[in-house]
């Protein structure tokens, strides 16, 4: 990761690379209301029963996009076929429908750019897997709660297996909040809970066919800074940043995630200070779009 160099550009704060070119995107308050729309608040879906990760497919989209196709027109690039020829269209526009959702909805340059650039760096590359499973678990509500919720708490019992047995317990708990998951017929409950395990392990959180393991994903310096934002965005300051439960969706402890924060800092993207209780956390770099060709 190149050091950063910071520039004021009309009212914007923006990272200059060594390396690259740079769109100044947000100013602090207009980034800052842009991001907090990125969490899916809407109510619980069944969206993750037609397609898994797609990691193969939106690799290849955002590949496209860092060779030069403006973000603006993937949807077009999809649904005739310059990306993703193989697939038939109703295919196609169910993975655009899908991609769309995960990361073109909202903060569309920011997150697809910065998609576009860790596609550099390969499809398996932590640049590219984690932050692109960052943002498939917090784009959707179900995926989350069931990563922070019986996951994480398999991982600090070890007790590390998990199947699709367990995922239909995580469903059925989830309707005493959410009444609509009662009406779900059984084989859409377990078209559910494969897919879920299986893009999972994709992403790298799980490994195994039928029953899986749980294991950490490797979390590159920029998927962290994504994460930061968006918790700052929705007004986190603090020791409250430390103990989101966001971060295990990365399998972290407070240390870990103290641990990954000063890593930030040294790199003068943040400024970092911790001392027992008291948290010391302020934002040097601010997002913004930053791309290699």
């Amino acid at each position: 990761m190149l050091a950063a160099n910071f520039n004021e550009i009309d009212g914007f704060r923006a990272v200059a690379r060594d390396s690259g070119e740079i769109d100044p995107l947000f100013n602090s308050s207009q980034g800052m209301g842009m991001l907090r729309q990125i969490r899916d608040r809407s109510a619980v879906s069944t969206r993750n029963t037609s397609k898994g990760a797609l990691l193969k497919e939106s690799f290849s989209v955002f590949s496209a996009a860092r060779a030069g196709l403006p973000l603006a027109k993937v949807r077009h690039a999809i649904m005739n076929g310059e990306v993703l020829q193989k697939t038939a269209f109703h295919t196609r526009r169910t993975i655009w429908n899908a991609l769309k959702h995960r990361y073109l909805a909202v903060c569309a340059d920011w997150i697809g750019l910065s998609l576009a650039t860790s596609t550099k760096e390969g499809l398996q590359s932590p640049d590219y897997l984690s932050l692109a499973y960052l943002y498939f678990a917090i784009r959707d509500r179900l995926i989350f709660d069931f990563v922070t919720g019986p996951i994480w708490d398999r991982w600090q019992r070890q007790s590390t297996s998990v199947d699709r047995a367990d995922y239909l317990s995580f469903l059925d708990q989830q309707a005493e909040k959410f009444p609509k998951l009662k009406r779900w017929h059984e084989s859409t409950r377990k078209k559910l809970a494969g897919n879920t395990l299986s893009s999972l392990r994709d992403f790298g959180l799980l490994k195994g066919t039928q029953r899986k393991q749980i294991r950490r994903v490797t979390v590159a310096p920029e998927t962290v800074f994504h994460l930061l934002a968006i918790l700052t965005a929705e007004g986190l300051e603090g020791r409250a940043i430390l103990e989101a439960p966001d971060w295990r969706l990365f399998l972290w402890s407070e240390a870990e995630v103290s641990n990954a924060l000063g890593e930030l800092a040294q790199m003068n993207w943040i400024r970092f200070e911790r001392g027992g209780r008291t948290v010391i956390l302020q934002m040097i770099r601010m997002p913004e779009v930053s791309y290699e060709r």
